[in-house]
């Protein structure tokens, strides 16, 4: 009794792992069939990359396993994405990886919101409330896109914009959110005390 039971198991072990590796071939199919599509959409729609650089499908690939990817149950990474238009192709991606950066910081907006009305709950000014959190959160933001560097390039593709002659590049980058993190609680410190020195000054 002991051996059919033994072998039942066996049995339904050996069908589950079966339909687990027919459920993942299918599931790699469909990912690839929709990779394919995504590529093609690009594609046609004139987008390109410069000789030496990872294919329109490898960047694609590369970003979202950025995006996706996760330590001590937050992102791992802020993912950045910009579309700009330049007269030359240097110019597009300069003002895209400016763009770029403006996103990053500003992926953390409303945790410096959050930050700033728990400080200013804690100050003991009589004059706190004329403080604005918007711009302190604003200035902060500026604060860490200024201190940014490249990051770690995922995407730059291009094409050629036929009505006037110019370039429009995407350009996608990731920077650590730790990092990002730390440099935001920074600034907005920074940027809370220049509000209240200021506010002081006025008055």
């Amino acid at each position: 009794m002991k051996k059919i039971l033994i072998l039942l198991l066996a049995a339904v072990v050996s069908i589950t792992a079966v339909e687990a590796q027919q459920l993942s071939k299918r599931e790699l199919k469909a990912q690839k069939k929709a990779l394919q599509k995504e590529v093609a959409g690009y594609v046609a729609e004139g987008w390109k990359v410069l000789p030496g650089e990872l294919t329109i499908g490898e960047q694609i690939t590369r970003s979202k396993s950025f995006k996706n990817a996760v330590e001590n149950d937050e992102p791992k990474y802020v993912v950045a994405q910009v579309t700009a238009v330049g007269q030359t192709y240097k110019a597009a991606l300069f003002a895209a990886q400016n763009g770029a950066k403006v996103q990053a910081a500003n992926a953390l907006k409303g945790q410096l919101e959050q930050l700033t009305k728990t400080s200013l709950a804690n100050v003991e000014d009589a004059n706190k409330e004329a403080i604005s959190v918007d711009k302190v959160v604003s200035a902060a933001m500026e604060r860490v896109s200024a201190s940014l560097g490249q990051g770690i390039i995922l995407t730059t593709m291009h094409r050629d914009v036929p009505q006037n002659g110019n370039v429009e590049v995407v350009f996608g980058c990731a920077y650590s959110y730790k990092k990002i993190k730390e440099l935001a609680v920074e600034a907005q410190k920074k940027s809370l005390k220049q509000e209240i020195d200021e506010l002081h000054k006025k008055l």
